[in-house]
């Protein structure tokens, strides 16, 4: 059965608040994004890397040499919180050069380790601008990582950017040819880049890992996922702007 999670529509909400916002809700389940994280849990070391080359590097070096202990402290304000992190929203792969196409690879690596040290089953990459240039790195960085053990890469749709159009998905899933990559599907999103949402599940429902969902279309969308064996977590926008504004 899916589980229902909270993430917030700004994703520089801090963690602390979006945990109040979803206890709020009855909910027990978050995403977190990684601007969240990042504010929580600082670098020991922002310059560089703990270990040169990121495909060589091990996990507990990285996480206890790069990210210090901050991240067993934001594991721990989780459980007193009786929360539980089912995703992590990487920051956004906007690479239009090898120098930074490199630089965010080595970046998504780091943010895939401390996804899995907080629990988290699935990170979810979001591709940067409109543009060929920006798609094939995306690719190049998908094929590099996805094939990884522990926590899996699902790639969002969002408008406006390389990922954007079903047919978008389609060139992505065949030019990266990993099956444990999987679609996190956003609903508002497709819409907004005036796609059928319905139609992306008729294509995607069996490769897709979780839905971000708000509104009238939620219980349809779900339910044609569930048709075709969807278990993942369904994603809940919620906007930190309007709880507050409600409550003044």
């Amino acid at each position: 059965m899916s589980v229902v999670a909270a993430y917030t529509i700004d994703p520089l909400v801090p963690v602390d608040d979006l945990l109040r916002l979803a206890g709020d809700a009855g909910l027990a389940h978050v995403q977190l994004s990684w601007e969240q994280v990042a504010r929580r849990v600082p670098r020991l070391n922002p310059g560089g890397s703990p270990v040169e080359g990121s495909r060589r590097r091990i996990p507990e070096v990285v996480i206890r040499g790069h990210f210090g202990a901050g991240v067993d402290d934001l594991r721990d304000s989780m459980r007193s919180a009786r929360m539980a992190v089912v995703g992590l929203d990487a920051a956004t792969l906007d690479c239009m050069d090898e120098e930074t196409f490199e630089r965010q690879a080595d970046e998504l690596f780091d943010q895939m380790q401390v996804a899995e040290s907080l629990g988290a089953a699935h990170i979810s990459v979001s591709a940067g601008p409109r543009d060929p240039a920006n798609f094939a790195f995306v690719v190049d960085i998908l094929k590099r990582l996805a094939v990884m053990h522990g926590v899996r890469l699902a790639v969002r749709n969002r408008c406006h950017s390389s990922v954007e159009q079903i047919e978008d998905l389609h060139r992505l899933f065949r030019a990266v040819g990993v099956d444990r990559l999987t679609l996190d599907l956003d609903a508002a999103e497709f819409q907004a880049a005036v796609v059928n949402p319905h139609d992306a599940v008729l294509s995607f429902a069996r490769r897709t890992s979780r839905v971000r969902v708000a509104g009238a279309d939620r219980g349809a969308i779900v339910e044609s996922l569930e048709r075709d064996g969807f278990s993942g977590p369904i994603l809940i926008p919620m906007d930190f702007r309007t709880e507050t504004a409600a409550r003044q």
